[in-house]
């Protein structure tokens, strides 16, 4: 005999379209940004595209900014939880190199992680939300990523001790540029290189990376 709070659920979940329709307007909310960016994505075009009306969408966000807090954060929490995790085991070993520190950063954002599939396109949209010209935009992505951003910034402190403020701050110019650039604009060097995109391996991209930055940084 089925478990009773579990048939009630499954029958909820029948009535109410959750698991499904839900998932489709996220998922259409996904592909409309990355397309058009903020600005030119609409609550409309992604109902359409999720094919469900604009009343079934207004039940579950009750405005575009609404949805995109919803969007952006279930592409940056993994991201940032991963980011911690690194972070947290470095301090844990003691390895605070700038190599270490920007490899546990990039990684986190580039590669494909075990067990979790193809994360590519969530990567994406994590970059091009910390990117798009949006002040809304904006201003969802930079309370998501303060807190990770502001960590990174103090272990590299750490890490450079010795390097005056003014080129510390280029510094980090530096990791933020070369962390979102492949993933927002690589599409288009790598036309003008005849250079294969889908045969880039994100895992090495993110070593290698992590060597030319650290390397420079720290004048090898």
């Amino acid at each position: 005999m089925a478990d009773a709070p579990a048939a009630a659920e499954k029958d909820k979940a029948a009535r109410t379209g959750a698991g499904s329709s839900r998932d489709r307007f996220l998922q259409a909310a996904d592909d409309q940004f990355i397309a058009h960016g903020y600005d030119r994505c609409t609550i409309r075009a992604v109902a359409a595209q999720a094919g469900t009306s604009l009343a079934s969408l207004s039940r579950n966000w009750t405005s575009k900014r609404h949805l995109f807090e919803e969007v952006f954060r279930r592409h940056f929490d993994p991201v940032h939880r991963l980011q911690n995790d690194r972070f947290d085991e470095l301090e844990r070993t003691g390895d605070l190199s700038v190599r270490s520190i920007v490899r546990a950063f990039f990684s986190s954002a580039m590669g494909k992680s075990a067990g979790d599939g193809d994360t590519r396109k969530s990567h994406q949209i994590y970059c091009l939300a910390l990117t798009d010209p949006s002040e809304e935009a904006k201003g969802i992505a930079r309370s998501l990523v303060t807190p990770v951003r502001s960590r990174v910034t103090a272990l590299l402190r750490r890490a450079l001790p010795g390097m005056d403020e003014q080129r510390f701050f280029l510094a980090m110019n530096v990791v933020l540029g070369v962390y979102l650039y492949p993933q927002t604009q690589a599409g288009r060097l790598a036309s003008a290189m005849n250079f294969d995109l889908d045969a880039l391996d994100w895992n090495q991209a993110a070593d290698i990376l992590a060597d030319f930055v650290s390397d420079g940084l720290t004048g090898r």
